[in-house]
């Protein structure tokens, strides 16, 4: 049994009858993840293995497809076989990429996988994105809506809830977090004055979507959904960021590895920064979930970040 007591073989019935339909000699099939915004499987055709991710929402796969497109070298995007709307919602069919997530490492392991995803951020600056504009691209011409780096990140505070239904009123119910939203909004609001408007490529949700092998070299990097134009040390945010789930990370080793492979990034002011605004996203995201225990250490970050970057303002 799994999630709420759903029968595991009467829940991949429909799976195994579409893939069936779609793709010869299917067999092995599996239930990886239920995401927030997708479920993973995997499965073999024939002699190949395979991962089939269903959800409801298509730009993310169109995007996916996108990504695989690149073919550049250091960033391994999985090939995408198959695109499409079934299942009550939109399927895409990628090759499977063998690895273990970060999560799933061993401690003394994580150091060096962090190093070799520093290779991938070095090699994901040399994609140019095309199009026009800054925050969350789009397919087919990847424009995005803000006309400039600061714009996309000062509009955190009055996103739509035509994806995290019912966020507001979840966040205003817990008076913490709403206090930590109201503070980072307004900090940011200040903070995003001078910024780079370099219209680089940003993963923004990096460090769960990849893979790591035997040596600790990435695999794979998939999930482009919350991809962004704008500043790639945005995703250097992120790392750091995720310390308090992921706390084999050394905060220090990931400033030295960005000082070292990025010198001439402004990283004293605007990490603290990408910071905030992602601390402020999460909460977000966190109260659409009803994540609780995610929503207090958020609202924690988000305090410990708004005095860090006051007392760097202090003479």
């Amino acid at each position: 049994m799994v999630g709420g007591g759903i029968d595991v073989t009467e829940h991949l019935e429909p799976i195994r009858a579409f893939l069936s339909e779609r793709f010869e000699l299917v067999s092995d099939v599996e239930e990886l993840q239920r995401g927030g915004w997708s479920s993973a499987y995997s499965f073999r055709s024939g002699q190949h293995d395979l991962i089939l991710r269903v959800g409801h929402h298509a730009e993310d796969f169109n995007k996916e497809r996108y990504a695989s497109t690149w073919r550049v070298a250091g960033v391994p995007v999985p090939d995408v076989l198959d695109l499409g709307e079934a299942l009550d919602g939109f399927y895409i069919v990628s090759q499977r990429h063998e690895g273990q997530k970060l999560a799933d490492l061993d401690p003394a392991r994580v150091p060096r996988a962090i190093e070799s995803l520093f290779e991938v951020l070095v090699a994901m600056r040399e994609i140019r994105l095309p199009g026009r504009g800054f925050g969350i691209w789009r397919t087919p011409d990847c424009n995005a809506p803000a006309t400039t780096w600061g714009e996309h990140l000062r509009s955190v505070g009055s996103r739509d809830e035509t994806r995290l239904v019912g966020w507001r009123h979840r966040l205003a119910a817990n008076p913490r977090a709403s206090s930590a939203f109201k503070q980072g909004c307004a900090a940011v609001e200040e903070l995003t004055i001078d910024l780079p408007e370099t219209r680089g490529l940003v993963h923004a949700d990096l460090l769960l979507n990849h893979l790591v092998d035997g040596n600790d070299g990435v695999t794979a990097v998939f999930d482009w959904g919350n991809a962004l134009a704008g500043d790639p040390l945005y995703d250097i945010a992120w790392i750091l960021y995720c310390i308090p789930w992921f706390q084999a990370i050394d905060r220090r080793h990931v400033l030295a590895l960005a000082r070292r492979r990025f010198p001439n990034d402004d990283i004293d002011r605007l990490l603290p920064l990408y910071e905030l605004h992602i601390g402020v996203a999460s909460l977000q995201y966190q109260a659409f979930a009803e994540d609780l225990a995610s929503l207090e250490t958020s609202a924690a970050s988000i305090s410990r970040l708004l005095l860090d970057i006051d007392g760097r303002r202090s003479p």
